[in-house]
């Protein structure tokens, strides 16, 4: 038979079998490993080497497509914070064989920097691979910054000359923003002023580079020197919304009261997430706290999870009484810096607000166990009151959770706790007050003022029953109870 043919056989077997399931032959051996390709090869056969180098060729692309989905992935978790699944997926890829072996240690690179492993960062970038004229550019910035958090101003004033040149065609701005951090890092003050102040008029050209200008002077707390070169913006930059907002903020942080004025002429027909904020930090400086929580809620609407308005409503709903609305956005909280028990314990004041005392019950159990039953003088108030209105179980007060609760929060030198410890001495079923409807006695004089003032203590009058005398000369030797019988 021509060899040409039953080449052609084998193959349509192979495709065949690949097709329809069966297990005669494995089409994916076939096509995809070496030792496939040459169980179809005949001695002599010229295409033989061609087989063998297609599939070392297939299998290099099929580790090239595993590593960049690798990277893929690792940059996704990187952006979303998760950086050990980020180290995971970088783990995944051969440094000794991987083409990629650069990209996966600039993003270990990164992932040490966000960390704050400064040091570690820097080693990750050191080897001569590196200074390739192809993978510099890539990673010079990260050095840079690395120095400056090192505060190796020697490194970093070798460094800048030579990234500036390689990242410069880059740089739509002529590295405005680098240039000036850089110089401020060095403490070249004049250079800094001068890219402020003195080469401010020849800087703007347009309204990218003057919204830059503006960002590095609130940057540097030199919003009062640009304020007061202001008018060399041109007209037309006045008609970007977003650079109006950065002007209105400039007047905001200035902390004059016709400043906050000039502030909101500029954002007042914008409604954007940024020109809300600036509205409602407004309304808070003049205590307008309804219609401050009324913009910031526009801005969440706009901008789920805006930190900078989140921060700012959720003690405006407490303040408001709008408890379902803190509740709401502090689901929606996902600032990072904020402790989560003392989120949770938040949430769990909202929850005895909004009288959903089962939740706000479950909550507390898990914070308390996250301070390994040693919370918070604040939580232990609360605890105490949730198990007064949660006591009743089964028709049965339990006494003995409450007084435990009750207890612990005395012990956190609360007074109305410890007043109501001392109450179940007499009182059992003190809870159950709590939820009755009808009317009950209010003794006016118990006031948390009075808890806390000071009193004149009156000695209580002993009442004597037995002269002391009397049990003196009942004790005396001289006198005998009983006859004693020799």
């Amino acid at each position: 038979m021509n060899m040409k043919y039953l080449k052609a056989l084998l193959f349509l077997i192979a495709f065949l079998a690949y097709s329809y399931g069966e297990g005669l032959l494995h089409a994916e051996d076939v096509f995809l490993s070496s030792a496939g390709l040459k169980e179809i090869t005949f001695p002599g056969d010229e295409y033989g080497d061609y087989a063998a180098l297609e599939a070392e060729m297939t299998n290099d692309v099929h580790n090239r497509n595993a590593d960049l989905d690798n990277l893929t992935l690792a940059k996704y978790k990187i952006i979303n914070g998760d950086l050990k699944m980020a180290r995971f997926y970088l783990g995944r890829i051969d440094e000794k064989r991987s083409r990629v072996f650069a990209v996966k240690k600039r993003y270990e690179s990164v992932i040490a920097f966000i960390e704050g492993k400064f040091k570690e960062s820097l080693d990750h970038l050191s080897g001569k691979k590196f200074m390739d004229s192809s993978i510099y550019p890539q990673i010079c910035l990260l050095k840079m910054i690395n120095y400056m958090a090192l505060n190796d101003t020697s490194s970093l004033s070798s460094e800048k000359d030579y990234c500036m040149f390689y990242t410069g065609k880059a740089s739509k701005n002529d590295q405005y923003w680098l240039d000036t951090m850089v110089k401020l890092k060095l403490k070249d003050s004049k250079g800094v002023r001068r890219n402020l102040i003195t080469d401010a008029e020849s800087t703007l050209n347009d309204d990218e580079m003057s919204k830059l200008w503006l960002k590095t002077g609130l940057y540097l707390n030199k919003e009062q020197d640009l304020l007061n070169i202001l008018s060399i913006l041109p007209e037309n930059s006045y008609q970007s919304k977003r650079l109006r907002e950065i002007v209105a903020f400039m007047y905001l942080r200035s902390g004059k009261a016709e400043d906050r004025a000039r502030a909101l002429s500029f954002v007042d027909d914008i409604d954007s997430a940024n020109a809300e904020n600036i509205k409602g930090n407004i309304n808070l400086k003049n205590k307008e706290y309804e219609l401050a929580f009324g913009h910031f809620r526009l801005a969440l609407s706009k901008k789920q999870d805006s930190t900078n308005s989140l921060e700012r409503a959720i003690p405006l709903a407490w303040i408001l009484g709008q408890w379902k609305d803190g509740l709401s956005m502090l689901d929606n909280n996902t600032n990072r810096s904020l402790d989560p028990r003392n989120k949770q314990a938040i949430k769990i004041a909202f929850l005895i607000r909004e009288k959903r005392f089962e939740e706000a019950e479950r909550e507390l159990i898990l914070l308390k166990n996250d301070f390994k039953n040693q919370p918070p003088f604040e939580v232990s108030i609360m605890d105490s009151y949730v198990a007064l209105i949660m006591g009743e179980k089964e028709k049965k007060f339990d006494v003995r959770k409450v007084e435990e609760s009750t207890e612990a929060a005395c012990r956190t030198f609360d007074g109305i706790s410890c007043w109501i410890s001392l109450q179940f001495i007499s009182w059992e079923n003190l809870g159950k007050t709590i939820k009755r409807e009808e009317a009950t006695f209010t003794d006016k004089d118990m006031t948390l003022d009075s808890l806390k003032s000071k009193k004149a203590i009156t000695p209580l009058a002993e009442t004597v029953t037995v002269d002391q005398r009397d049990i003196e000369e009942l004790d005396g030797e001289g006198i005998q109870l009983m006859k004693v019988v020799p």
